[in-house]
């Protein structure tokens, strides 16, 4: 499998095709959903034919290391330059998807010159500072504080994470309506991730919740909409309007 080692850590990618470079920044937040069941990305076959597609696993996630170090957008951005030095591109199209989209954009701040494009997808410059994530950020400011006084080990225990049916920035949130078709596949694969997710040990269990909750709080105090007037790079934005985690509206 190919990985790369940046920053003290080893980032898996994937790269196809040929012609200009095209780079996927994934969304999510890790931990074990991501890691159990690769994600699918059959979208690139559309793509190879006329560009070289590199994804990847940013830290905390699919088969990324998990450092228990905290994380920071910052820091997101510094693994992918890393990743996009070792590959030795100089010039690419990037793509930033959901919680992929302010890395994106921190990316095209500080490394324009080397962008021929930004494409951004269901994403914003503020995914978790707005009014309808108000609870669910203190919740996961008080988890965050956990790991940090308690540790690991005690905050999984503590917050039970074995008997919770879904991610806690998931309740509470509205029904998305996708078409029947869609809404079956998904059903499935969160049935499958469920499933593996049971086999686990007990460490695995942990080392992926912990990846996960600081890949979620990378993103507690990040806003940079008064930063967008500055990004000058052509830029798409594409959003869908049933997007219960990335509100059209932002």
């Amino acid at each position: 499998m190919p990985f790369v080692h940046v920053n003290n850590i080893k980032l898996f990618y994937q790269s196809v095709g040929v012609g200009p470079s095209l780079v996927f920044i994934h969304g999510g937040y890790g931990g074990a959903s991501s890691s159990v069941l690769p994600r699918e990305e059959a979208w690139v076959n559309d793509l190879k034919e006329e560009y070289n597609v590199i994804t990847y696993d940013r830290r905390s996630s699919g088969r990324s290391s998990y450092p228990e170090s905290e994380h920071s957008i910052d820091i997101f951005v510094d693994d992918l330059k890393g990743l996009i030095d070792k590959l030795s591109i100089t010039k690419l199209f990037l793509i930033g998807s959901s919680a992929g989209g302010p890395i994106a954009l921190k990316y095209g701040l500080r490394y324009s010159d080397s962008l021929d494009g930004l494409i951004l997808a269901n994403t914003s410059a503020r995914i978790w500072n707005h009014d309808g994530r108000v609870t669910h950020l203190e919740e996961l400011r008080r988890r965050h504080d956990l790991l940090q006084r308690i540790g690991p080990e005690a905050t999984f225990d503590l917050l039970n994470v074995d008997n919770e049916s879904k991610p806690f920035y998931l309740l509470d949130q509205k029904p998305n309506p996708r078409p029947s078709g869609t809404l079956h596949q998904f059903a499935a694969r969160e049935a499958k991730i469920r499933e593996l997710k049971d086999s686990l040990t007990r460490p695995e269990r942990i080392r992926y919740y912990v990846g996960e909750l600081l890949n979620l709080a990378a993103y507690i105090d990040f806003d940079i909409t008064g930063l967008l007037k500055d990004i000058e790079v052509p830029t798409l934005v594409i959003h869908g309007d049933a997007d219960t985690q990335v509100p059209y509206q932002l």
